[in-house]
């Protein structure tokens, strides 16, 4: 009989936490563990093992002890989303419009960048000059991942819908008029209680049309 560890995990199951960690792929995981099962049965097996809370605890723990050895923390991890979200290409170039060489560019500017292809320009046979592609990373996608941070998708944060108001009629002389005639004046704005609008006799001709 197999003995569990100290963490209360028999040597297969130790074995998944470990395989899980590489690619967070559970199903495979399950299988490069050792256990036996195919198909959607393996999906289904690997699902279950994975809600195991000491399973759970095992992975915790060693993302915990890669995230250190890493220095993973959300501190950097902001702090590079903010250098694509925030990239400006206009930092890839010196003022005569020429490109920086790579190693003058600052560490945000660097961070935005995807790719850089370096090619040659030839016309018969010959070099005529160079190209250099620089590609950088999606800022839309950064800047979703800050505002999901952030909590600006929330509803909580989101524009308050409009709300009816009550509108309050007034003579050019200062007198309320008690013009309540349904379904001709109808105005809704964000966060108002109440409207007095100034109005004249041609005004309340139109609106009883």
């Amino acid at each position: 009989m197999k003995k569990p560890s100290a963490s209360g995990l028999t040597l297969k199951q130790q074995r998944f936490a470990n395989e899980y960690c590489i690619d967070l792929n559970a199903t495979a995981a399950y299988r490069r563990a050792g256990y036996n099962a195919r198909g959607d049965a393996a999906e289904a097996c690997a699902s279950r093992l994975l809600s195991n809370a000491k399973v759970q605890r095992a992975v915790q723990e060693k993302e915990k002890i890669a995230a250190k050895r890493l220095e993973v923390t959300s501190e950097n991890i902001l702090r590079e989303t903010s250098a694509l979200a925030f990239s400006d290409i206009r930092k890839l170039f010196n003022p005569d419009g020429s490109p920086k060489s790579i190693h003058e560019l600052d560490d945000a500017t660097a961070a935005a960048i995807s790719s850089i292809e370096i090619g040659q320009m030839m016309s018969e046979g010959r070099m005529t000059g160079r190209i250099c592609k620089i590609k950088l990373w999606d800022k839309n996608s950064a800047q979703e991942r800050l505002f999901k941070h952030l909590r600006l998708f929330d509803k909580s944060s989101r524009k308050q819908s409009l709300q009816r108001i009550e509108i309050g009629f007034v003579s050019g002389t200062g007198e309320v008029v008690d013009y309540s005639e349904p379904g001709i004046w109808k105005v809704e704005a964000p966060r108002c209680k109440n409207v007095v609008l100034p109005i004249t006799a041609k005004s309340l001709n139109r609106g009883r049309k």
